[in-house]
């Protein structure tokens, strides 16, 4: 798989202090996957900040070639239909 990132997803993971490896690891291994608009797909993960879990939703398009459109960590996780 090859993955790519457009200039808004970078940004995002700068803004929000996400690294390339924790996108990467919810990609080849996410606990869900949802289609989104578009033909997207909005693979979810989970990370850990300051002691405290959160859910990461990565935004994504293609399989084999993957453009990541966008990430964001919630602590929201009912919003998101995730029970932990």
């Amino acid at each position: 798989m090859t993955i790519t990132y457009t200039q808004h997803a970078l940004a995002r993971m700068a803004e929000r202090g996400i690294g390339q490896q924790e996108v990467e690891a919810t990609l080849k291994n996410p606990f869900r996957q949802i289609p989104v608009d578009h033909g997207r797909i909005e693979s979810q993960g989970f990370i850990e900040r300051s002691g405290n879990k959160q859910l990461l939703r990565v935004i994504s398009e293609g399989h084999v070639v993957v453009l990541v459109v966008t990430v964001i960590a919630t602590s929201k996780f009912q919003k998101y239909g995730v029970s932990i």
